[in-house]
């Protein structure tokens, strides 16, 4: 097997935990979003360190090739129809101002393509879902 030469391959958990471990606090806090993510996560320290956890093995996976993951997001983001796109929005801006900080700039650069791609693949899917819509598959 051949090692990976992606431009991921000097991402580390370690950055992928930082970037995280300050990102959701400041999602916890957050007016707009995080009342969200503390009706369906909670509200205590316990239950935030296993999400923390789960979505830490979803972004090695992403960024690492990982394959800890075990999940849907797709699926657990269709569970949550108070999810508007101005919340993706926040939720984007959020991430990219904590990547900024936390990462060399050409982390970051790759966390934030990442993070719109997720973005905007989660937000299509439940439009589709929840207007109705039959998806174009062809």
């Amino acid at each position: 097997m051949t090692p990976d030469r992606s431009p991921r391959a000097d991402i580390t958990r370690s950055d992928i935990r930082s970037l995280l471990t300050l990102f959701y606090a400041r999602v916890r806090a957050d007016e707009t979003i995080g009342p969200i993510f503390r009706h369906h996560i909670g509200d205590d320290d316990a239950t935030w360190a296993v999400h923390l956890a789960k979505i830490e093995d979803f972004w090695a996976n992403v960024m690492l090739r990982d394959r800890a993951y075990q999940g849907n997001p797709m699926q657990t983001h269709l569970g949550m129809p108070e999810i508007k796109s101005h919340h993706f929005d926040v939720w984007l801006t959020l991430f990219e101002q904590t990547a900024q900080e936390v990462l060399s700039p050409d982390k970051a650069k790759l966390f934030d393509l990442m993070a719109r791609r997720i973005g905007q693949s989660l937000l299509m899917g439940m439009q589709r879902v929840y207007s109705g819509q039959v998806p174009n598959l062809g």
